[in-house]
């Protein structure tokens, strides 16, 4: 559970290897089914489709996956061809401009959904792409190519972040910077630390305070808050003289100074840290719900995670529902929490009914009407009312 803290300043970091089967959104016919070892593919009644023959495999987008067999990698279509050989160490799920990060010999390219390498096998490794750009990564340096393969950014920099609000992080020694779509460095390395654009602003830290920058580095929101975070839903926490308030877009003072600790608004909602109790307060500053909780986390499908000698949740309007039958309780996602009793795992909904039993060893979140879990020490795929995709 995350509680309450101030999440910045700028952990710089790249990802240039997706998990083994990713439940990202699916909604093609076909879901991937575990028989014994081996995968293949059912209908979403659970008729077996495509044999089960791969040692891996990832979920159909737009009629391709990405399929592992003698530890090789290729793609097929969904009668179960190859649409390309097995010749890939590695290939990531396609995403949703149907492209694909593969790599041979320890050198990373890109794939379309017909298996041509727009982008040739030549780079150290390569980030998911976002807004157009995927990181790269030559001679231990990184910069940022386009979905043809052209670096428009140079491999200069010690470190970078995806492009978001048509901008990216770079980091160049112990200084921070931009650089835009076109490759240029319209703000270049000067701060201490900073996190990328949200809603027009991008909070930076010189020295030992924050302040706001727009996206063209003019200082928009004087730098002199002991803390802060991003925007989130029009408003900033932001921290000074010892005590969190809020801030709009103009660096107007809208919720005064007066917690001692505070999150950014989710859905409407703000975590709040007072007497040592956690409640939360509405955009207007008013306590919703008033501090009550030994911790608390943000609100997520319309309930938040609440503790008092145990789990329990609670919606917008302060009703609280009490689960302290289960160990571990995590944020909900499309409508769906994981729970947990003596190492085994399920699920409950919003109203907080345990709606699939607690007998998986470990399990991940619904999404696309899928979630993996790991039943004897394999992983599978299970939908929203338990039917499982997998045989042993």
């Amino acid at each position: 559970m995350r509680w309450i803290r101030w999440p910045f300043l700028l952990v710089i970091f790249l990802s240039f290897v997706q998990p083994f089967i990713s439940a990202q959104q699916m909604t093609a016919r076909l879901v991937p089914y575990r028989l014994g070892p081996l995968w293949g593919y059912s209908d979403r009644k659970g008729n077996i489709v495509i044999p089960t023959r791969y040692q891996e495999v990832y979920p159909f987008f737009n009629g391709v996956a990405a399929v592992k067999k003698d530890g090789h990698m290729s793609i097929i279509d969904d009668d179960g061809e190859p649409i390309i050989p097995f010749r890939y160490d590695y290939i990531s799920n396609f995403n949703s401009d149907g492209i694909a990060i593969v790599s041979r010999a320890a050198k990373w390219g890109v794939i379309n959904s017909r298996g041509k390498e727009v982008v040739k096998l030549k780079f150290e490794g390569i980030s998911e792409f976002s807004e157009g750009f995927a990181a790269f990564m030559a001679s231990n340096k990184f910069g940022f190519i386009n979905k043809k393969g052209e670096e428009v950014v140079p491999a200069i920099y010690d470190a970078v972040l995806p492009f978001h609000e048509g901008r990216a992080v770079v980091k160049a020694g112990n200084k921070f910077g931009f650089v835009n779509e076109q490759g240029a460095q319209i703000i270049p390395p000067q701060f201490d630390g900073c996190t990328p654009f949200n809603e027009g602003l991008a909070l930076i830290k010189k020295d030992s305070l924050m302040g706001f920058i727009d996206n063209n580095g003019k200082v928009v929101i004087g730098i002199q808050y002991e803390a802060a975070n991003i925007f989130s839903e029009g408003l900033a926490s932001v921290k000074k003289g010892g005590l969190v308030g809020f801030i709009n877009r103009t660096g107007e003072i809208v919720i005064p100074f007066q917690y001692e600790n505070a999150n950014n608004f989710r859905e409407e909602r703000a975590l709040i840290h007072q007497d040592g109790k956690f409640g939360f307060i509405d955009k207007y500053g008013s306590e919703v719900i008033n501090p009550q909780f030994d911790a608390a986390n943000d609100f997520h499908d319309g309930m938040a995670l609440i503790f008092n000698n145990g789990w329990g949740i609670v919606d917008k309007l302060g009703k609280v529902i009490v689960l302290h039958q289960y160990s571990s309780v995590r944020d909900f996602t499309n409508g769906f929490a994981r729970v947990e009793k003596d190492l085994r795992w399920g699920y409950i909904d919003t109203n907080g009914n345990e709606v699939i039993p607690l007998k998986y060893e470990n399990a991940d979140d619904f999404v696309g009407g899928l979630a993996l879990v790991k039943s004897k020490g394999k992983w599978g795929y299970i939908d929203v009312k338990g039917k499982e995709f997998f045989r042993d």
